[in-house]
């Protein structure tokens, strides 16, 4: 079955509309034959029974002597032709005449009285012989039956029907197209990503749902853009900045034959490739794939300021209480270790960490007293590798912290 059933979505549809059609023309011609055609049969059957019976009756009260008179007026003969028949069989030709034939007569039987026979005569007239036995005497008895016109009609019903149905296929199939064209789009444009293209966004047209799928392609085409555009600003920022501290391990590897490096040096060297290669990737891993708890955030703020005054960094803290909700611990605490990294290398006084609540949002606050940036960098310095104008020249840094946390910040909801 599979062998045989359409591939393509054009096809499928296709083929499911002609089965459609085709059923639904079926069922309206067994409506037609059982609940029209086969009433008025029936109806005709009770007219032609009730005149049986009044002939019937009338050649009855009819004295015997005028009898073979009456019945020689109405052409009564005492046996029907030899040719009639009692029953017309069904063949496939003329079966849709015969069946309904073989229904008028069925229901004429039910309807006449004992003893009363029939039989059909289909040539050289079609006619209805019928046998009556007024006073106890047969006398066969031709009705002429006039052909009916209701196969003509039938047939003409079928052929507009047939016709509406073409029309139908028709217009559906040049819909089906048009429907299908978004589509084929589509599957040229990820082929094209499959093969290392880029393919022009797409035109939103078509239902809802293919408009939806086309806006959605779009929107991956523009974050696998700006994933391209990240990989090739991370890989020049690892050569780039990797480049400094490795110029000066160089340096000092050349200057310790002359006994003008220490141990220390290397040590602080190695731990600033180090630092600027968790930071390339954290930000690469994302913190996406850390599942949530509830916790309470000031607690972890409480713990970070412990760590930095070890450290010779004193924060204040004024915290209001906040509710146990959702998040990322370890993502939070880079987020967190980031801002207070950047308010003491920067800011260097008046450090301080404020938290509180307005309405659902909870809402944290790392402050310093440093020189500020402008507000021109204030939209450049979240965005990756990007440092706020004189930093690169004071402060080692690869310009992906403010990167890391904001990225932390927009993956719970939230913002920088």
């Amino acid at each position: 079955m599979k062998k045989f059933w359409p591939r393509s979505l054009l096809a499928r549809n296709s083929v499911l509309l002609i089965l459609l059609v085709t059923l639904t023309q079926f069922t309206t011609l067994a409506v037609f034959l059982v609940f029209i055609q086969k009433p008025r049969v029936n109806d005709a059957a009770s007219l032609i029974a009730s005149q049986i019976v009044m002939l019937d009756k009338l050649l009855a009260a009819v004295p015997a002597r005028d009898r073979d008179l009456y019945v020689q007026a109405v052409q009564g003969v005492a046996q029907p032709p030899k040719h009639s028949i009692e029953i017309p069989t069904l063949g496939l030709a003329g079966f849709y005449r015969r069946y309904y034939l073989k229904v008028f007569l069925d229901s004429l039987h039910q309807q006449l009285p004992a003893g009363i026979q029939l039989r059909w005569e289909q040539a050289p007239g079609k006619k209805l012989w019928v046998k009556v036995n007024p006073a106890g005497q047969p006398y066969w008895i031709a009705l002429a039956v006039e052909p009916s016109d209701h196969l003509s009609g039938l047939i003409s019903a079928i052929l507009l029907s047939v016709v509406l149905s073409l029309m139908a296929l028709l217009t559906a199939y040049a819909l089906q197209r048009r429907i299908n064209r978004p589509l084929t789009s589509l599957a040229r444009a990820a082929t094209d990503v499959g093969k290392g293209g880029w393919p022009r966004p797409l035109s939103p047209e078509g239902p809802t749902e293919i408009k939806t799928v086309s806006l959605t392609f779009n929107h991956m085409l523009d974050g696998l853009a700006e994933m391209e555009n990240t990989r090739a600003q991370m890989l020049a920022g690892i050569s780039h900045d990797l480049r400094t501290p490795l110029t000066k391990l160089r340096l000092s590897l050349a200057m310790r034959e002359q006994g003008k490096s220490t141990q220390d040096d290397f040590g602080r060297y190695f731990d600033d490739v180090d630092n600027i290669l968790q930071q390339f990737i954290d930000y690469a891993r994302g913190s996406a794939t850390e599942l949530t708890q509830p916790g309470d955030i000031n607690q972890i703020i409480t713990e970070l300021t412990h760590d930095f005054t070890g450290l010779g960094q004193n924060f204040s803290l004024n915290l209001a209480p906040l509710p146990v909700f959702l998040f990322r611990p370890v993502s939070v605490m880079r987020l967190l270790t980031n801002l207070m990294q950047n308010a003491a290398k920067y800011g260097r006084t008046g450090l301080e960490v404020a938290s509180w609540r307005e309405q659902n949002v909870a809402k944290i606050a790392v402050r310093d007293c440093g020189p500020g940036v402008s507000e021109q960098d204030l939209l450049l310095i979240i965005k990756p590798f990007h440092r706020g104008a004189g930093t690169a020249a004071r402060h080692n840094g690869s310009g992906l912290g403010l990167a890391i946390a904001h990225q932390i910040a927009r993956q719970h909801g939230g913002d920088l």
